[in-house]
């Protein structure tokens, strides 16, 4: 009775932060960071994290745990709010809660299932024990943030970039006969074409050589005059075409849709680390 009223109270007391409506890599819900331009650094360096890989890694401070250990919290954000693909559950959510009148400072690692064999549980301790502590001990967060992500975000792309290697070099092997064999097929083709078009630029020649021989001298230095008057008209009409072409082409360019940082629908398992400090 006593351990189900404590998990009642603890799940009652638990507070998990609603989802930002501008969804962005870098949250700092305590204040902590004191720093705009590591912000917009941090938020820049992440965005393109996820636009090349698709992972996302979130960073979150707190005050207040809300009644849970900060990788627990850290996991409750990471389904809240959906970070990482939905397909891929690739998402990292780094949680930090400061030194202050509500307890000791907490260091929490939630990681989905997608990105538990790039950010095992392992590194996720070191990055935190070696990288982070010792500068939130000086109070410097903002640095003890960076210091992990510069270390976290170089981990993944590599990963990345392995995976599309054996990827590329899988579908060479499936597909590197049939390829060959489509080549060949689009060349015969293309010599087919050019072979009938030919000859049949030749048939239309052959046809219109004895109306012409019919003609006499003047017919022809007349007919050739009126063909040399509708080349010149077809060539002005083209010019004065061109010249319209280039009044009405050139609208005003689109601005290209600004890329906007949103969640994607990730799911998160138990992999992670939690450190006090």
């Amino acid at each position: 009775m006593l351990a189900l009223v404590a998990l009642l109270c603890n799940e009652s007391f638990a507070q998990v932060p609603e989802k930002p409506a501008q969804a962005s890599p870098v949250v700092d819900l305590a204040g902590i960071i004191n720093n705009d331009s590591l912000v917009t650094a941090l938020n820049a360096q992440l965005d393109t994290l996820s636009k090349k890989t698709q992972n996302q890694i979130v960073v979150v401070t707190v005050n207040d745990l809300g009644g849970l250990d900060a990788k627990e919290l850290a996991t409750e954000i990471g389904r809240k709010w959906g970070v990482g693909g939905k397909r891929l559950n690739n998402g990292l959510v780094m949680l930090v809660k400061p030194r202050n009148d509500k307890g000791d400072g907490e260091i929490g690692f939630a990681v989905g299932y997608g990105l538990e064999g790039a950010v095992p549980d392992v590194f996720c301790k070191r990055l935190q024990t070696d990288y982070m502590v010792p500068h939130f001990k000086d109070g410097d967060y903002a640095a003890g943030i960076k210091a992990a992500i510069d270390e976290i975000v170089p981990v993944i792309l590599e990963e990345y970039n392995q995976s599309q290697a054996l990827a590329s070099d899988s579908g060479k092997k499936r597909g590197g006969g049939n390829g060959w064999f489509v080549i060949a097929v689009i060349i015969a083709v293309i010599g087919l074409i050019a072979f009938l078009r030919k000859r049949n630029k030749k048939n239309i020649n052959e046809q219109q050589q004895p109306q012409a021989s019919n003609l006499t001298d003047a017919q022809e230095e007349q007919h050739q005059s009126t063909q040399d008057e509708k080349n010149d008209d077809v060539e002005e009409g083209n010019d004065e075409d061109e010249d319209d072409d280039e009044d009405e082409a050139e609208p005003a360019a689109e601005e290209p849709e600004q890329h906007k940082y949103k969640y994607g629908g990730g799911d998160f398992g138990g992999g992670g680390a939690k450190t006090k400090f």
